[in-house]
């Protein structure tokens, strides 16, 4: 769980080692304003080592670990927010894409479940479509995929794309399960329907990375045949 403190941080520590009285809120306020979240961390830590009932800080280190990918730090910090708050829907979100990295597959799903059935929202029927699919549980997925294009029509819900290790896209619902649906199709051989698919998803989101990379693997594939 270690990591390098940026500036603002060692700034605060020397701070202390001099004498000096660090105000860590303002020390927070500062480093969120910059994004500099190791020092937001190491500031809530500071300050929660003087009142530990701080614990309106303490529920954004889930989120800021999260940023500086510290998954462990995360994990055991959400744990602690939903014991607090175990109907918010940004722990409960947290908690399924925490439950992802760590493989704990059975939870993820459960948690999605329990979102969608709280909210309501496509997003998360996405992600359970998706989890179906991964899972080569081939009928469910088909049969979510006919729901959520049912109930998409003009809806604003959007899921989040990772296009690098670091950096993700949101993506417009019925971008993304256009998408889907020609990954589902191109596993039945049907590469003109998958291009159909993907060309829709381009359509509805023209700058939707993941469709437009898929889009050109499947034409190399079919030239290279």
């Amino acid at each position: 769980m270690k990591r390098i403190l940026g500036g603002l941080g060692l700034i605060a520590l020397m701070a202390c080692n001099n004498g000096k009285t660090v105000d860590y809120k303002k020390l927070y306020e500062k480093s969120m304003e910059v994004k500099d979240y190791n020092t937001a961390i190491t500031s809530i830590q500071l300050m929660l080592q003087v009142d530990s009932s701080q614990t309106i800080y303490m529920d954004t280190l889930p989120e800021l670990y999260v940023a500086v990918r510290n998954f462990e730090a995360a994990d055991y910090y959400n744990k602690s927010a939903l014991n607090r708050h175990p109907e918010e829907e940004k722990y409960l979100q947290l908690k399924a894409l925490l439950a992802q990295q760590f493989g704990r597959v059975e939870e993820e799903i459960d948690v999605y479940n329990k979102l969608y059935a709280k909210t309501n929202k496509l997003s998360y029927l996405y992600q359970i479509a998706a989890y179906q699919f991964a899972t080569e549980q081939m009928d469910r997925a088909s049969k979510t995929m006919v729901e959520l294009e049912s109930k998409m029509g003009n809806s604003t819900d959007s899921v989040d794309f990772m296009v690098s290790e670091t950096a993700k896209q949101k993506v417009p619902i019925r971008a993304a399960v256009y998408n889907m649906k020609a990954y589902m199709v191109a596993q039945n051989r049907d590469l003109m329907g998958a291009k159909k698919y993907f060309e829709m998803a381009l359509k509805e989101y023209p700058e939707f990375v993941t469709a437009r990379q898929n889009l050109m693997q499947l034409m190399n594939g079919g030239r290279q045949r």
